[in-house]
């Protein structure tokens, strides 16, 4: 007979706070060749979006993270807060990202968060907030140095 700790309710398996668990796992042990892990995450009509994409349904969302993480040298994430009105949750995360062609190679940081909302014990819409021109356009050769100039004349 299992204990009475290892039985968990269908409530606390579809909890907010067991779900941003499950996230806060998946995307901090991410291996950008298996995302199964992500898959089971989401349901089949999940919503997403960042700053550049609206994707509709689990394939499409999950073909589009193959595709971003196919040119990635690694990925991880770092979560810093978790706030949960229930069944929503918001996470506050750092993203270390590695690209070949990106900033020699080197880590790039970008401080982003997520929106997440649940149902059934999934992910229904996922919403990353993140600043697109700190992860990708600062990192371009001649575009980088434009934006900087720009941000310190602002600055001023």
């Amino acid at each position: 007979m299992r204990s009475q700790s290892s039985l968990k309710s269908a409530t606390t398996l579809s909890s907010a706070e067991y779900i941003a668990d499950r996230v806060k796992s998946a995307f901090e042990a991410l291996e950008t060749d298996d995302l199964r892990i992500l898959e089971s995450l989401y349901t089949e009509d999940v919503h997403f979006e960042d700053p550049a994409h609206a994707l509709q349904g689990r394939k499409t969302v999950m073909s589009h993270f193959a595709s971003l993480f196919k040119n990635l040298d690694s990925c991880s994430f770092k979560f810093h807060q978790t706030l949960i009105s229930e069944p929503d949750i918001f996470m506050s995360w750092t993203m270390f990202v590695v690209h070949p062609k990106l900033q020699k190679g080197e880590i790039i940081r970008v401080e982003g968060g997520s929106l997440l909302k649940t149902r059934h014990g999934k992910i229904f819409y996922h919403r990353d907030y993140f600043d697109m021109g700190a992860m990708l356009y600062e990192q371009l050769p001649v575009l980088g140095v434009i934006i900087q100039q720009l941000k310190q004349r602002l600055g001023q």
